[in-house]
């Protein structure tokens, strides 16, 4: 079935109305789609995935932090094996967006502060909200081990001190990892680890914050984000 058939389906059968627009969202350093879907009263956001595995993490995730009250969107509709599925609409604004526009009024947005603790209070419930957590579904890794570990660490060297043409002793580099590695395993495990908390993944909508982009997440052996 056509990817767009395949959400308007979705989107009339859950919602009782015709689809009236269809608008892709700009892309983000992911190959998800996304796109805005409006009938008559009712809007939802359509997700298109070709990564079942990473759709079915996402999905349970879900409906895992419903049963504790955190603030993630709601799933509408799915059809995962087609690699489709409806989320609740919260708009455009996100955490960031807010920040660049206090920016460039030369001051602070009203407001941020507090959506920053409201940020860091989900953020707790987010780390502690494990009872009944199969962390097996998680995705690509139910664990941050080693080697996510280490996965993490060669990301901020790729796409953060070559790209800014930073210059490093690679081997001691390496070094400092291994041994950043070793101490982090050290602690117990148990905590969730979101792994990408940043403003950009925090929707603002009605002076609540809002989470998504949690597919990632694994079991964690310390407290980080």
């Amino acid at each position: 079935m056509n990817e767009d058939k395949l959400l308007v389906k979705l989107f009339e059968n859950w919602s009782g109305e015709r689809v009236i627009t269809l608008s892709p969202l700009p892309l983000s350093g992911s190959s998800r789609r996304y796109f805005r879907i409006a009938g008559k009263s009712k809007t939802a956001i359509g997700a298109l995935n070709n990564d079942i595995k990473e759709n079915k993490a996402f999905t349970y995730l879900t409906a895992h932090f419903k049963k504790f009250k955190l603030n993630v969107p709601r799933i509408y509709a799915k059809d995962i094996d087609n690699g489709a599925y409806l989320l609740e609409d919260l708009g455009d604004t996100t955490l960031y967006s807010l920040i660049e526009d206090s920016k460039n009024k030369n001051g602070a947005h009203e407001g941020i502060i507090e959506l920053y603790k409201k940020v860091i209070d989900q953020l707790v419930r987010f780390q502690t909200s494990t009872k009944g957590l199969n962390f097996d579904k998680c995705y690509p890794r139910h664990s941050f081990d080693s080697q996510s570990i280490m996965w993490d660490l060669n990301y901020f060297k790729y796409y953060f001190l070559k790209l800014a043409r930073i210059n490093f002793n690679e081997q001691l580099l390496e070094n400092d990892f291994g041994t950043f590695t070793k101490y982090l395993l050290k602690a117990g495990s148990g905590y969730f680890l979101y792994r990408d908390m940043n403003s950009r993944n925090i929707m603002v909508s009605g002076n609540e914050v809002y989470f998504i982009d949690y597919q990632g997440a694994e079991r964690e052996p310390y407290s980080m984000i």
